[in-house]
């Protein structure tokens, strides 16, 4: 995993973490709780506080950013192209805009796939290099396009669910910060997600 800066560890993170309770949710037919989660790239550890108070959680990152307050929680230091866990060890893993930081890719995503069980869910979020709207990650070759998303999780084992459009159709249950999705017809939307400066996905072991 590459070294960067990142400003996000000074951010609350909370309404990000009340997003993907809220698909993972979706996916479990219920509030995770009781859960078995990994946070990869857990930074100031706000996504790992939150879901702890209903699940054991540990965050993994390239270096210790935990608030102070967090530091009791469960967390390591490692790449998440080597995660330090037995194989089938999470029932929920989170990698929210972290693809674009490492070198390897199917690493990655192979990673992911050992260590979830296989009835486990992923949550991914990442940017889109496709898109003319995407913010930061100016210069960044890791950042994915749209075109090979798919594919690298297919590869890697996962059947896919993209969730980005229904975050911006109903941005009351994602709280999600962007308002106007929910005026325009879906079919409008699906015909744009290639656009979409982000993605966000729901990994599943294929069958």
């Amino acid at each position: 995993m590459r070294l960067r800066a990142r400003p996000v560890v000074n951010l609350n993170r909370i309404r990000k973490a009340k997003m993907i309770e809220a698909f993972l949710h979706d996916a479990f037919d219920q509030t995770p709780s009781g859960l078995r989660v990994l946070d990869i790239g857990s930074g100031n550890g706000d996504i790992c506080a939150y879901f702890s108070a209903n699940n054991f959680t540990v965050g993994v990152d390239i270096q210790d950013q935990f608030r102070p307050e967090y530091h009791g929680l469960p967390h390591c230091v490692a790449r998440s192209e080597a995660l330090p866990f037995a194989d089938a060890s999470f029932d929920v893993v989170i990698s929210h805009h972290v693809i674009e930081h490492v070198d390897n890719h199917d690493l990655h995503i192979s990673e992911i796939h050992r260590i979830l069980d296989a009835d486990g869910v992923c949550y991914l979020g990442t940017p889109n290099l496709s898109s003319p709207f995407m913010r930061g990650h100016i210069g960044n070759p890791m950042v994915l396009k749209y075109s090979q998303m798919r594919s690298l999780f297919e590869r890697n084992g996962f059947e896919v669910e993209e969730y980005y459009l229904r975050w911006l159709h109903e941005p009351d249950r994602y709280h999600c910060e962007t308002r106007l999705g929910r005026f325009i017809p879906t079919p409008l939307l699906h015909l744009m997600r290639y656009w979409f400066p982000s993605q966000c996905f729901l990994l599943r072991h294929r069958l």
